[in-house]
């Protein structure tokens, strides 16, 4: 995998204060998590740290990172002569940011990310030549990142929010160290973008023809839906891929492991963290009578535990099916604590269990609201069939692998206790998300 990670010295009419101007452009399109119209930003709320010409000319390429309020951002410029063509990717905005001259003249300044020249430039100066590319398209954005795929054989995730000075970009970091030590059921890394330590992007292999594991799940439920028979007689039974699934969340487990290590897990101060979660989200959840009993069941624990770092919101969305099995698409940087610390959580790997549990829930909820609104035609009860077999097998195949033992607690039915408590409080963190 290449490393890149230096550029030329900039112009000098690129200074901190014409590249503040640019950056709050930049920043004030950005669309936000929520989808509403981003806030203004005055230059005043602009830091600039430093910055690159990742290609000089026209066109050319500027990486800029800059702290924006509180946020610390990366930026990626791009500068064209006034009156070139410029083709747009769909969804980008084609708004341009401002205007600058240097020494070659008069430049244009858009968002690199949204010209399909300027992206293209942009994967040969950090993977290299990559032969001929005839289109690229935008796979993913958030406030976060942008994803671009070229023709179907690269990803290339250039990160817009930077964690502080001197730290890895947490998601990065696991996906990186899941792939050091072996694990296979991923997109393979094949360039990774930095400057001073900061993480700034990273290009992967891209498989076409992949199906997101929710996409896979709902179609299974809507083929149950139509057939109207049990889930196992169904067409589209799911219960073989649960399994596989489960079996490569396990190694995924035993490859962070490899990776990260271990430490000494603690049950009672994971309870007193659901509860706590819980608790913000609903309180008369965390009231229940049957949930204080489960909370108070696992305080009683004194079984020796293990926490690794997991890969944080692990859902059906995170992973897609291919010819060759099932693929972790990304990791969430969900593990990183919050109030600006930078030293990674370790937790059990039963949470990362819980996450993919509560998914399946939610899909099979989803897949029922979908078919029968009202209720009426008594869809729920296929629907809940579906959900407790792929349940069943998705924890099979996970607790069936190989050295998945040394990782969770011992006894199923402490495995099962425990995972439970992580999924109430999976399902405390969307109900704050969904309000």
């Amino acid at each position: 995998m290449n490393v890149v990670g230096s550029g030329g010295d900039l112009p000098a009419v690129l200074d901190a204060g014409a590249l503040g101007e640019l950056v709050a452009a930049s920043v004030a399109h950005r669309r936000t998590a929520g989808g509403d119209e981003p806030a203004p930003v005055a230059d005043e709320d602009v830091v600039v740290h430093d910055a690159e010409v990742v290609r000089p000319g026209r066109p050319g390429l500027v990486s800029v990172v800059a702290t924006v309020g509180s946020v610390r951002c990366h930026v990626v410029l791009g500068l064209r002569a006034p009156g070139d063509e410029v083709r747009f990717l769909a969804d980008a905005d084609d708004a341009p940011l401002g205007i600058v001259e240097d020494d070659a003249g008069l430049a244009v300044v858009f968002d690199a990310l949204g010209d399909a020249e300027l992206a293209t430039l942009l994967l040969e100066a950090v993977a290299g030549d990559q032969g001929t590319v005839e289109w690229v398209h935008r796979i993913a954005e958030t406030p976060d990142s942008v994803s671009l795929a070229y023709d179907d054989r690269l990803a290339f995730t250039v990160f817009q929010q930077l964690p502080p000075p001197g730290a890895r970009n947490p998601a990065l970091e696991l996906y990186l160290g899941l792939d050091r030590a072996g694990f296979n059921q991923l997109l393979a890394p094949v360039a990774l973008w930095q400057r001073d330590g900061a993480d700034l992007g990273v290009v992967l292999e891209y498989q076409p023809g992949t199906t997101a594991g929710w996409d896979l799940a709902l179609a299974s439920l809507r083929d149950l839906a139509e057939s109207g028979v049990a889930p196992e007689d169904a067409g589209a039974d799911f219960a073989a891929e649960a399994h596989r699934l489960g079996t490569m969340t396990a190694r995924m487990h035993l490859a962070l492991d490899t990776a990260f290590g271990r430490r000494p897990g603690d049950v009672p101060t994971w309870t007193d963290a659901v509860e706590a979660s819980v608790r913000a989200a609903d309180p008369a959840i965390a009231e229940d009578a049957g949930v204080r009993s489960l909370l108070a069941e696992l305080r009683r624990t004194t079984r020796p535990c293990v926490a690794i770092r997991t890969h944080g919101d692990f859902d059906l969305g995170r992973v897609a099916r291919t010819d060759l099995g099932w693929l972790v698409l990304d990791c969430n940087p969900g593990g990183v604590p919050q109030g600006g610390g930078t030293e990674p959580v370790f937790r059990s790997p039963l949470a990362d269990v819980a996450d993919m549990l509560w998914s399946l829930h939610r899909v099979a909820d989803v897949a029922a609201v979908e078919r029968d609104p009202t209720g009426e035609a008594g869809l729920r009860q296929l629907t809940q069939a579906w959900e407790v077999r792929n349940r069943r097998a998705y924890l099979a195949g996970y607790l069936a692998t190989p050295g998945i033992g040394g990782l969770v607690p011992p006894g199923r039915d402490l495995v099962r206790t425990l995972a439970a408590a992580f999924e109430l409080e999976r399902s405390a963190v969307g109900i704050v998300a969904r309000t």
